[in-house]
């Protein structure tokens, strides 16, 4: 929001939806993310805050207007950027919907997309619960 932290990144066409309570409170709705490779911070690293969001994820943003950047899981070699920190959006499509259980009532996206369940993504990833990290 600021430009305290510009980063150089290649992402792909489309994007992530998540709905876990984490995202919800982090994002203040649903979290929105690129997966992403060659992720590099060229400007503003000092700007940049990362914390431990969880037992197996990450998160950072910038110290200075407190704007998302990135969520990670860094056991599964997994960073996706924060939607609304890209400049250029355009072509990209929702893939996918994480923790589809959760999503509050009354949002919806227009395409459909694959779903998975927190069960799903538990199952996937090999860890527990969100709620049970709160």
């Amino acid at each position: 929001m600021c430009g305290a932290v510009r980063y150089v990144a290649d992402i792909g066409a489309t994007f992530g939806v998540c709905y876990c309570k984490m995202c919800q409170r982090w994002a203040s709705g649903a979290y929105m993310g690129v997966n992403t490779e060659n992720f590099r911070i060229t400007k503003g690293e000092d700007s940049l805050t990362v914390f431990k969001s969880s037992d197996w994820a990450k998160r950072g943003f910038c110290n200075t207007c407190g704007s998302n950047v990135y969520y990670s899981v860094p056991e599964h070699d997994n960073l996706s950027i924060a939607f609304g920190s890209l400049d250029d959006t355009s072509g990209l499509t929702p893939r996918i919907q994480y923790f589809i259980e959760k999503k509050p009532e009354g949002f919806s996206l227009e395409q459909q997309t694959e779903v998975m369940t927190e069960a799903e993504i538990e199952a996937l990833y090999g860890v527990p619960s969100e709620e049970a990290n709160q």
